[in-house]
């Protein structure tokens, strides 16, 4: 008799903790819903204020960027597709138009039509990459359309696919500053 309470016991023991997993896929407990009244109420401040906490992606550093005049704003964008590794790291700035933003957490990209001559057709894309915890960039006036200028540094050509799912490579640059011109 005691050996069928045991296994009683087990397979109900078991059945719960079946039961949690099905609920928890991850494996956690089965939550349990507390009622607002019981939940205590946050009355401590808090050690470290929030605008000194860490950044996500490590502490906050100075990354010294170069003076405005080291920027060159006489490199093609089309020499860029050419030949990015003779521009790697070089400060360089553009005048363009911004195509798409996006944000992903601490990282802002944006994606501007950069013109090359008289046409309406004659533009090229660029990347930005501006860090937010090293660059403060006002994304409430940074609209499609809006024309901008951007200071920054070749790093690399990146490639991704786009709405249409054509493959494609444009330059990317590490932003040191953005200014919204209209």
């Amino acid at each position: 008799m005691e050996s069928v309470a045991v296994r009683w016991i087990c397979l109900v023991w078991l059945a719960l903790l079946c039961a949690g997993c099905f609920r928890a896929p991850l494996g956690g407990p089965i939550g349990i819903r507390t009622p607002e009244a019981v939940m205590p109420t946050p009355t401590a401040q808090p050690l470290v204020p929030v605008d000194q906490l860490p950044s996500v992606f490590g502490p906050v550093t100075v990354v010294p960027t170069p003076a405005e005049s080291t920027y060159r704003d006489d490199v093609d964008v089309r020499e860029l597709y050419r030949d990015l590794a003779t521009y790697a790291d070089q400060p360089l700035r553009y005048r363009g138009t911004v195509w798409t933003v996006i944000e992903q957490g601490e990282l802002l990209f944006v994606q501007l039509r950069v013109a090359y001559g008289p046409g309406r057709d004659d533009w090229r894309a660029i990347v930005v990459l501006f860090p937010t915890y090293r660059v403060a960039v006002d994304t409430t006036r940074l609209r499609e359309g809006t024309v901008v200028v951007v200071w920054g540094r070749a790093r690399t050509m990146l490639r991704f696919t786009d709405e249409s799912g054509n493959e494609v490579e444009q330059p990317l640059l590490l932003g040191d500053r953005l200014e919204v011109v209209q």
